[in-house]
């Protein structure tokens, strides 16, 4: 064991070799699952935004995993200091994103900024295309680094934007290499419950056979209270409420059920960090008796 302590012996961690060297700090390591989510709470920032109406999920059989979205698609140019394009940026370094910026994203659920660059960092290879200003973009990573620079591949309809993210997660890093199917459905439908108005699909590709599952509720956790009670209601529509003060915002919405069959027992709520530094909670709760 050496005696001495110095300068000398800091080591400095720079780029994604934090995430690499402790993944456990930056992910949950049981599974890929939470990976897929980080990509999914970029998606459902731009839902939050505004900009996004549909996210679809796609999980094939080797392991290949799927994200894509209809928002306004990762920035293309080249950013003025660190002379990379915003795609890269937001691939490779860790705390870069738009959602500290107040003007371009009110309520963010990654407001931390390292979501999808730990999922880059973990996975063995990541593609990332990009519809944007007419234009669609690709991008290949493989253990987070760029093997390719953002090529521009095709022409699109200026109305055709969005943000398509595949990657295979490395899996010398978890314990179990599947996704939890059953965690990873129950993320995305609270998110669309959660969100009105977005529809979230998962798809399970194997081959030529797939299973799909959607997710779309236009009135929120109100809808959703409303398709899933068992039988007469007190009120009929549930009560519904949204406040905002001093930087922090609240949705909820309850009802009684009469029905004699099992009721709801799930809650699900949402905090969302706002612009002014508060939170914004979504939630429903059931199962009263």
């Amino acid at each position: 064991m050496a005696q001495d302590y110095i300068s000398e012996d800091i080591q400095v961690l720079e780029g994604l070799d934090p995430v690499r060297k402790r993944p456990g700090m930056y992910t949950d390591l049981s599974s890929p699952t939470h990976l897929v989510q980080e990509v999914v709470d970029n998606s459902v920032d731009e839902a939050l935004a505004g900009f996004a109406k549909n996210i679809d999920v796609i999980l094939h059989s080797d392991g290949l995993i799927e994200v894509i979205d209809d928002g306004r698609g990762m920035p293309v140019d080249v950013h003025p200091k660190f002379k990379l394009t915003g795609v890269e940026l937001i691939m490779t370094r860790l705390h870069a994103g738009g959602k500290f910026d107040h003007e371009i994203y009110t309520y963010a659920g990654g407001l931390h900024g390292v979501g999808v660059s730990v999922v880059n960092a973990l996975s063995k290879w990541l593609e990332v295309i990009v519809k944007r200003d007419g234009f669609e973009y690709r991008q290949n990573y493989t253990f987070g680094y760029p093997n390719t620079k953002l090529d521009q591949i095709s022409e699109v309809g200026k109305r055709n934007t969005g943000t398509h993210v595949a990657f295979r997660p490395d899996e010398k890093h978890f314990e179990h290499p599947k996704v939890n199917l059953a965690k990873l459905r129950h993320v995305l439908r609270a998110k669309a419950i959660l969100c009105p108005g977005l529809r979230m699909t998962l798809t399970e590709q194997n081959g030529d056979v797939s299973e799909q599952e959607t997710w779309e509720f236009e009135n929120g956790i109100e809808g959703y209270l409303q398709n899933h009670t068992n039988g007469d209601c007190v009120p009929p529509s549930p009560f519904t409420h949204t406040s905002q003060k001093n930087g922090h915002a609240v949705d909820w919405a309850l009802t009684w059920d009469l029905g004699e069959d099992d009721l709801i027992t799930e809650s699900y709520v949402n905090l969302i960090p706002t612009r002014q530094g508060g939170t914004h909670v979504r939630g429903l709760r059931g199962g009263l008796t």
